[in-house]
């Protein structure tokens, strides 16, 4: 990754493509639904709460997969890498294997 640091409550992530859903080999479609997007955190920022006056602790940590909102981020490509940033709080969950 290149120089590339979040603040302000941010998110790096790297895209993960949703695999298709197969049964032998027909491919299911997915009839048009709006899934959320998987990524990968690759940095994360402090988040500061002006309420409290304090940076708070972040859940997520670097290396877990998170889902997001469809067109919760902000596309860039650095280096011929296609990256996402989002706020914290727009996570969805986080994927545990």
């Amino acid at each position: 990754m290149s120089n590339l640091k979040p603040v302000n409550g941010n998110v790096i992530l790297r895209p993960i493509e949703n695999e298709e859903e197969t049964i032998g080999n027909i491919i299911i479609p997915d009839m048009g639904q709006e899934l959320p997007d998987i990524g990968e955190v690759v940095s994360v920022s402090e988040l500061y709460n002006f309420n409290l006056g304090e940076y708070l602790p972040s859940i997520v940590k670097k290396g877990m997969k998170v889902l997001i909102p469809r067109m919760g981020a902000q596309k860039i490509k650095v280096d011929n890498q296609d990256y996402w940033i989002t706020n914290q709080t727009s996570i969805l969950s986080i994927l545990e294997e």
